[in-house]
């Protein structure tokens, strides 16, 4: 009978601090989006400025990426190239949970009433390995709901415990505790003696700064990425299903177009087997979802030559690219 008091207690107890967070700093920060995967914090507000101008400008077509994208495609010589009207959302570095918000919160509930496809670019396993990323870099995009993004992002990171996790923080709230709770306890060694608080933050910036560790080799971060490239296993916890059921739902035409990275001074960029074979996958789920795709790899007009830093083309690369993006994708943009 003891027993089952104390396991009681456990349970019920710090259901008590659902109270205390009402009552307490920190109460006023607003839940995640994500909420099961993320706990309360302070956030950028949705940006509406690119959301009303596509709601302005109506566009036909709608070209998605990072900054693979931005270098290669000017969609304003696009739209006179094609006689269409498109246009681009391009974010440096952003990652495929990015594009879908981009896809879902700008495109398909945004009231654009004239659109008809969506072209996203990529590299090589992007679709289906970035999912996880810090909400932080989302917040511009998201919508004060995101069920869909946070069901992903808890199961990716989370498996079959997701909805233990997601029932655990509901019912105690402890992620709102954490809020108020953990800079008193981290600062309690220093109120006990003396020391003013102003000593944490010197030794975090100072003391432990990062110039003051340890370098690292490269081995000390070396892990294999061929586990990543099971598209079977990946596919299935990713957003790109979900990018799919959203153009198919909203009779949007999706394209999804592979950027070349860097190439050789002999030829295409080196490509293993285990991402190969994941490539083919991709391309026959895509096919099977109704879905365009195309890679870039082995372009005969992207040789060395004309790359700038890393994988992207120089400046005066763009122009031409989008004229042959224009002819040989004529047929994803009648």
């Amino acid at each position: 009978m003891s027993l089952c008091v104390v396991l009681a207690g456990i349970a019920l107890v710090p259901l008590g601090l659902r109270a205390v967070n009402a009552g307490l700093p920190g109460a006023e920060i607003r839940a995640s989006y994500v909420p099961t995967y993320e706990a309360p914090r302070p956030r950028q507000p949705f940006d509406e400025g690119p959301a009303a101008a596509l709601r302005q400008a109506q566009p036909e077509f709608v070209v998605i990426g990072d900054s693979m994208a931005g270098v290669r495609v000017n969609p304003g010589h696009l739209s006179r190239k094609l006689g269409k009207s498109v246009a681009g959302l391009f974010e440096a570095g952003s990652p495929v949970a990015f594009w879908f918000l981009e896809f879902k919160n700008f495109v398909v509930q945004n009231d654009l009433t004239h659109v008809r496809g969506v072209m996203f670019f990529f590299r090589d396993d992007q679709l289906t390995t970035q999912v996880v990323t810090s909400p932080l870099l989302l917040d511009r995009v998201a919508r004060d709901d995101e069920p869909t993004l946070d069901r992903i992002f808890v199961a990716y990171r989370m498996g079959r415990t997701a909805e233990a996790h997601r029932l655990a923080r509901a019912a105690y709230e402890y992620d709102r505790t954490r809020v108020w709770l953990e800079p008193r306890l981290t600062r309690a060694p220093l109120r006990l003696t003396g020391a003013p608080d102003s000593l944490l933050d010197t030794i975090n910036s100072e003391v432990f700064a990062l110039d003051k560790l340890r370098r690292f080799e490269a081995s000390d971060l070396a892990v294999s990425a061929e586990p990543m490239l099971d598209f079977d296993a990946q596919v299935g916890r990713s957003l790109l299903p979900e990018i799919i059921r959203l153009g198919r739902e909203h009779g949007i035409k999706l394209g999804f177009v592979r950027a070349q990275r860097r190439p050789t001074d002999s030829g295409p960029p080196p490509q293993s087997e285990a991402l190969t074979a994941y490539l083919q996958k991709l391309q026959q789920y895509l096919a099977a979802s109704g879905a365009y795709y195309h890679d870039d790899r082995g372009d005969v007009s992207q040789p060395l030559v004309v790359y700038a830093d890393g994988d992207h083309l120089k400046p005066e690369e763009r122009i031409p690219y989008t004229d042959r993006f224009a002819e040989r994708h004529a047929r994803f943009f009648q």
